[in-house]
């Protein structure tokens, strides 16, 4: 399969967020929403359009994130118009962190057809001609997040002193 030139990234849905937090995309790592080092990461990879699947609780700050010309909404006529493309189109199923060393696991790549008409049947990650993709970090909580953190504060530390 090509290069994605587009992504569709899933948050949270709204209600699952507890008041007072945000969804895991949008939590900082080193001073920076999850989102940002996603967005530059899909950027040096040549990703050029973004889908983001978020409720109207957070779409603001996504949208601050985000590259202007993407796209945010819930809505399934949306996502489906966005995946209306026979080219490579990336799923983050989930809040990930780019990180080069990561395997192939939950992230993947399909058809923009191919998933829109897989996912007007069921919202699956199981779809027919995707491929998994590797430099994903699945991120599940805080105590991801705070991993994540603690890693890159060790590397650059090395950097540092080496």
């Amino acid at each position: 399969m090509s290069c994605p030139k587009q992504a569709v990234l899933i948050f949270e849905e709204d209600a699952a967020v507890p008041a007072g937090l945000k969804p895991l995309m949008l939590e900082t790592v080193l001073s920076r929403p999850i989102l940002s080092w996603v967005c530059d990461r899909l950027r040096a990879e040549g990703v050029q359009r973004l889908f983001a699947v978020c409720g109207p609780r957070f779409a603001e700050e996504a949208r601050g994130i985000l590259p202007p010309e993407s796209a945010v909404s819930e809505q399934w006529t949306d996502l489906e118009s966005f995946l209306d493309t026979d080219g490579a189109t990336l799923v983050l199923p989930r809040a990930a962190f780019p990180m080069e060393e990561a395997g192939p696991g939950f992230a993947y790549a399909a058809p923009g057809r191919e998933l829109r008409e897989t996912w007007r049947v069921i919202m699956t990650n199981s779809v027919q001609g995707a491929e998994l993709v590797s430099g994903w970090l699945p991120v599940y909580g805080p105590d991801t997040v705070a991993e994540i953190e603690a890693l890159l504060r060790q590397r650059e530390a090395s950097k540092e002193m080496g």
